[in-house]
């Protein structure tokens, strides 16, 4: 009998959301009954992407909120008890959500209230290893210490890239080995790069072009998206700003704006674009990974994942890191991503399949 599966990622930006759609494909392909649980934008996502072939459920969890300056850390850290709160909150929301849906599996995108004791639950995170800003290094161990607690408590935890070091994500996953850990390769929506044509909107846009991809909270999705406005104004730009509302194309001079797209849209820009321009999220270095694009990629400020993300590429000559404050060096930024390989990965496609099988096998007693 197929399983009941419910799929929960974190709401913080899209790329949560993003990464679970091969998942969520995954269990479609066994037939499985799938539950999409998740708020906002991120559902909004998953609603376009998979129509009426999964069920959803509005799952609302504490939203972020970064800071516009130099206290990024401390704002970060009064939020920590709100995040307990909501982890709390969200433990409690899923024991009601099992006794009334009944899965066999539960797929947490780094949601660590989201589990069961009576349900196979499975972690996702590329964060196995938390780095830290250099002033807090001496916490390092211990922040650590607490977050294989929370992983351990899963029946299982999927790092979301290839086994080999450095991968995609470095000393985020490959620190060093953990017996609990199983890598299922990157998890992108974007599959088979010749499948993305120029054809519905994709029609209107220009030959030759940056593409720009906005992602993360606010303000700071904001405030970048100003100040490449103006570094950018001379030149020929799509855009994915990653805001809530319709599809349709707006038009500014030389600039071809969307507030967000489907994978068919967003794969044939990032396939086409003679360079990409983002955050150093993970979810985006996977996709960028699938298309092996030249990248400038910008960490959010204080973001020490993201920072972290983008010196490794940038170290691994795949793609140039550039500081947000540093934001008048963007041409010259680009020009040396040119004379980068592009952000490649190679890895096994048939890694996410193999554990899928794997957990089904498990809840049917195989």
């Amino acid at each position: 009998m197929p399983a009941k599966v419910l799929v929960c990622p974190l709401n913080w930006g899209l790329g949560h959301a993003t990464r679970c759609i091969p998942v969520v494909h995954a269990f479609l392909e066994h037939n499985c009954t799938v539950t999409v649980a998740a708020s906002g934008a991120s559902l909004e996502l998953l609603r376009n992407e998979f129509g009426n072939r999964v069920a959803y459920e509005e799952f609302p969890g504490k939203e972020i909120r970064y800071s516009r300056g130099r206290f990024m850390i401390l704002k970060l850290t009064l939020q920590l008890p709100a995040f307990l709160v909501s982890m709390i909150k969200e433990y409690f929301w899923i024991r009601r959500k099992v006794k009334l849906l009944q899965p066999q599996i539960i797929i947490s995108d780094n949601r660590y209230g989201v589990r069961s004791k009576h349900v196979l639950s499975v972690f996702i995170s590329h964060q196995i290893f938390v780095q830290m800003p250099p002033k807090l290094k001496p916490f390092q161990s211990s922040a650590n210490l607490i977050n294989h607690i929370f992983l351990k408590a899963f029946d299982h935890c999927w790092a979301p890239d290839i086994e080999n070091p450095p991968g995609l994500s470095g000393a985020l996953t490959h620190h060093k080995p953990l017996p609990f850990v199983d890598f299922v390769g990157p998890l992108s929506r974007f599959q088979d790069v010749e499948n993305y044509n120029r054809h519905g909107m994709a029609g209107k846009l220009p030959e030759n072009f940056i593409l720009v991809i906005l992602s993360g909270p606010e303000p700071q999705r904001s405030i970048l998206e100003e100040k490449l406005q103006r570094e950018l104004k001379d030149e020929t730009v799509v855009w994915f700003r990653a805001l809530p509302g319709n599809t349709a194309l707006q038009r500014s001079g030389n600039h071809y704006l969307f507030n967000h797209g489907n994978t068919s849209l967003m794969g044939y820009c990032i396939h086409k674009a003679r360079m990409v321009i983002s955050r150093s999220g993970y979810t985006t270095v996977m996709d960028l990974a699938v298309f092996g694009k030249k990248a400038v990629l910008i960490a959010t400020p204080g973001q020490t994942e993201q920072e972290y993300l983008a010196q490794q590429l940038e170290k691994h000559q795949m793609a140039e890191a550039l500081k947000q404050k540093n934001i008048l060096r963007l041409q010259e930024s680009m020009k040396k991503a040119e004379s980068f390989r592009g952000i490649t990965v190679s890895g096994n496609g048939s890694l996410l399949k193999y554990h899928v099988d794997k957990i089904l096998k498990q809840v049917n007693g195989h």
